[in-house]
């Protein structure tokens, strides 16, 4: 009888046994799987790294420019760039340790490099979250602000709201399909270590 020890559960509860893992078959599979993460954990750099900067950048002068005028809303909106892009930095840099896979040649060593950038890509998921609520509870009392010490914004933050909503739908969503993907990977190291020592 199977038990999930010994076999990699999907989501439907089938259980899916490696009877003999092919090596010939996945390294190469997984090697290819590695370096195109790899280019994109790059452009991920590339692209995160100045964006955060940036948002840092227009953070500081958005809560200057609330500060200088008064405008108190303007301050929360500020801190709520801040932070989120302050998040953002933390995420990317998250990657960097995981970035080159041209280290990996073994296959225990491509899937240890697997498992390590799915649980960063796990973390970078549970920070997004962090982000969402970031810009829910700033972007509540930003309004709540204007609304008290001057008119109450144009466009409802209900809308704000819902599309931060939907980004953390989105998340989930990944974040559902790539435990999936690391509990195949967890069960393939398995699968290999129990193939490799018989």
């Amino acid at each position: 009888m199977t038990t999930p020890r010994d076999a990699y559960w999907d989501e439907l509860g089938i259980a899916w046994c490696a009877i003999k893992p092919e090596v010939n078959v996945i390294a190469p599979r997984l090697k290819a799987r590695l370096r195109r993460q790899s280019l994109l954990i790059t452009a991920g750099l590339v692209i995160g790294l100045p964006l955060s900067a940036a948002g840092l950048l227009l953070g500081a002068l958005t809560i200057w420019s609330g500060l200088t005028t008064g405008t108190w809303n303007f301050v929360t909106r500020g801190l709520a760039i801040g932070v989120i892009s302050a998040i953002v930095a933390i995420a990317v840099s998250l990657l960097l340790p995981v970035r080159a896979s041209e280290a990996a040649r073994a296959l225990s060593e491509m899937i240890d490099l697997a498992l390590a950038r799915t649980l960063r890509t796990l973390a970078m998921i549970r920070l997004g979250f962090y982000a969402c609520a970031v810009g829910v509870v700033f972007g509540l009392i930003g309004t709540a602000i204007r609304a008290y010490l001057a008119s109450p914004p144009r466009m409802s933050p209900v809308v704000d709201v819902a599309v931060l909503a939907i980004f953390a739908l989105g998340l989930f969503a990944c974040s559902r399909r790539i435990r999936v993907n690391l509990e195949k990977l967890r069960y393939l190291k398995r699968a290999l270590v129990v193939d490799g020592g018989t």
